[in-house]
């Protein structure tokens, strides 16, 4: 194989720079990735929390019961398409018993993010060469230190996962047509979810003529063009009037990303700030900007272009999510620090603090495969690894955790509908409080 095919082979990595054969194949890995991965997320999520959530149930199951489900897969839910919450709701209405569907969506999402990981991993491979960093980025995906509290474990927060696939995606050179085919389904399914997916496009500039990639970016292109036209068909509610200030917009970030990514606990991050003020929190993203700096002087192009995407994206997936939703219950600058440390907008901080954490884990894959720094880099990489698992395991009381459970409903559900004439259908509350799924009395009686 000539210079120029080897180098396609193996995404632009020059040969004398790609690690040695690993022990095990990369699919062994993946396959590890998704089953860790979704067992992880499972024991992640407070028994109480297995519960249905908001939009899981009253739309995502509702509009199932309502209809077929292939029917409303590609309906608008506040103007956005949610492609892959209504296939598991779908699944879930076919084959799983009314009783068992909190426990069934639950299930879905955690195999959803098991499967990103893998997919996440197996493209990195063509941005992160030293494999015990490729699997620390695959990892990342279920051990992100923030998800515990509301996004693990409901198909509603699904997308974040999606956002947090997109740079890898993007940047995938695959070996085969065929890969690229099957990265291509996964990047029209990730864009029919999250309409952020079209933020990371440019990066489809990366060795564009390579026509694989052309076929992975052609199914997030197409997909995210069916999500603006669903924005422009079926537009959203309007939000706050007014737009966040600039300051709190930074100090949301600086709570929400860096400090989401270091401390293992909420009540770790409010103390901090109360402590140290906002200077403080700035002081966080110290060790992420030296990250940026390492890969952007030592790295590679395509290590270079990785990074700046992630530290872009980072902000620019932040901001996007607070402007975008603004709430002036939410402006950090403009209310005494020791009530803004309680305002939590955590499910908007995942994805930026996963890509904070991406960085790292880049820098130390730069320093391996260009012969410096070997030791330090492998003490950076256990360091971030196990920074990252003791903030995925200490306890983080869920926003689903107060119920009502989903299961013990169904006999006084199914009691109600027998005395409809003629049959109809009854409502069943789910968590938060207001919220309900108008359940088909024949359903509960099958």
């Amino acid at each position: 194989m000539d210079a120029p095919s080897a180098a396609r082979a193996t995404g632009g990595i020059p040969a004398r720079t790609r690690p040695r054969a690993a022990l095990l194949p990369d699919w062994a890995w993946a396959i590890a990735l998704v089953v860790l991965g979704s067992v992880v997320s499972w024991f992640r999520i407070e028994h109480a929390a297995r519960a249905l959530w908001a939009e899981d149930g009253t739309f995502f199951l509702g509009d199932a019961l309502d209809a077929d489900p292939v029917s409303v897969l590609l309906q608008p839910y506040q103007g956005y398409l949610h492609l892959v919450p209504r296939i598991i709701a779908g699944a879930v209405v076919s084959v799983v018993p009314v009783e068992g569907y909190a426990i069934a969506m639950t299930v879905g999402s955690c195999l959803v993010v098991g499967a990103v990981s893998a997919v996440v991993f197996l493209c990195a491979r063509s941005v992160v060469v030293w494999l015990p960093a490729r699997i620390a980025i695959g990892a990342l995906t279920f051990l992100a230190p923030a998800a515990g509290w509301e996004v693990l474990g409901n198909a509603a927060n699904l997308h974040w996962y999606l956002l947090w696939l997109a740079p890898w995606l993007l940047l995938a050179v695959p070996r085969r047509r065929s890969t690229a085919i099957l990265l291509g389904v996964v990047g029209l399914a990730a864009a029919l979810t999250e309409i952020q997916m079209l933020l990371f496009l440019p990066l489809l500039a990366w060795r564009f003529r390579d026509p694989n990639r052309w076929i992975v970016g052609a199914g997030v292109v197409i997909g995210s063009a069916l999500q603006v036209a669903a924005v422009l068909l079926s537009p959203r509610d309007a939000g706050a009037e007014t737009s966040p200030p600039f300051l709190s917009t930074v100090q949301g970030y600086l709570y929400h990303a860096p400090m989401e990514a270091v401390f293992p606990s909420r009540q770790w991050k409010a103390a901090w700030v109360i402590h140290f003020g906002w200077w403080g929190a700035a002081l966080v993203m110290l060790p992420f900007l030296a990250a940026l700096v390492w890969v952007l002087w030592r790295g590679i192009a395509v290590e270079r272009i990785a990074a700046a995407a992630l530290a872009a994206g980072s902000v620019i997936a932040w901001s996007a999510a607070y402007v975008l939703n603004s709430n002036p219950d939410f402006f950090y600058s403009e209310i005494p620090v020791a009530l803004a440390v309680h305002l939590h907008l955590t499910r908007y901080g995942v994805v930026p603090a996963s890509y904070l954490l991406a960085l790292v884990v880049l820098a130390t894959s730069v320093a391996w495969r260009a012969g410096v720094l070997r030791r330090t880099s492998a003490v950076v990489l256990v360091g971030a690894v196990v920074l990252t698992v003791v903030a995925a395991i200490v306890p983080q009381p869920s926003v689903r955790a107060d119920g009502p459970d989903w299961a013990p409903e169904i006999p006084p559900a199914r009691s109600a509908c027998t005395v409809d004439e003629p049959p109809g259908r009854t409502a069943i509350a789910i968590a938060p409080e207001g919220w309900l799924v108008q359940v088909p009395c024949e359903r509960l009686a099958g």
